[in-house]
């Protein structure tokens, strides 16, 4: 794990930790709170300040813990806490995953069942050139796809676009150099 996420994580484990010690603490100090008595309501009211205040600098805590890792000099770290806080458990989970390869990070993904928007956040972040070990897209490739996406009957998944990205890489090579491609066409068998 990366030192700035262990600083987020282990925050975050301490507040939390600190939370539930308040709530048990409170627990046990106003054991009478659910009395219909004056002091049993005044222990109820008293309980509730005090759980209030227990999640309220848990709560305080979290957010400055993911505050500060907008200011990790780790790009994709930054990234992260930048634009992904909506969805801040599955963050978490590629926050503590890191360092990897993106293949990695997608396998943390499928394993976590993280809904269809982290192919949207996946393809933001390499476009943003963020994602070690990738190289974000050309405006060129970009409107390669966006132009498939658009003409095609659905939007491609990302295994279609890593394909479509490989034979185009493939085609630039052969476009370059002038010999024969790895990937090379195949001719259409026509079905009756």
């Amino acid at each position: 794990m990366l030192p700035d996420v262990r600083r987020f994580v282990d925050a975050v484990e301490a507040a939390t930790a600190a939370r539930r010690a308040a709530v048990d603490a409170a627990v046990e100090k106003y054991p009478n709170r659910y009395g219909l008595s004056q002091d049993d309501q005044r222990q109820a009211v008293a309980y509730t300040d005090e759980i209030d205040a227990a999640y309220a600098t848990c709560s305080g805590v979290r957010e400055a813990a993911w505050e500060a890792l907008k200011t990790s000099e780790v790009p994709l770290i930054r990234w992260i806490a930048e634009n992904c806080a909506e969805y801040p458990m599955e963050a978490r989970q590629v926050l503590t995953a890191l360092p990897a390869t993106l293949d990695e990070l997608d396998a943390v993904a499928e394993v976590g069942g993280f809904c269809g928007v982290w192919d949207a956040f996946r393809r933001r972040a390499i476009d943003a050139g963020v994602v070690p070990g990738v190289t974000p897209p050309s405006q060129a490739r970009r409107a390669v796809f966006d132009l498939i996406d658009r003409e095609g009957c659905c939007p491609m998944g990302q295994a279609a676009r890593r394909r479509i990205g490989e034979a185009l890489d493939a085609l630039i090579r052969e476009a370059q150099t002038g010999e024969a491609s790895v990937t090379e066409a195949r001719p259409m068998e026509a079905t009756a």
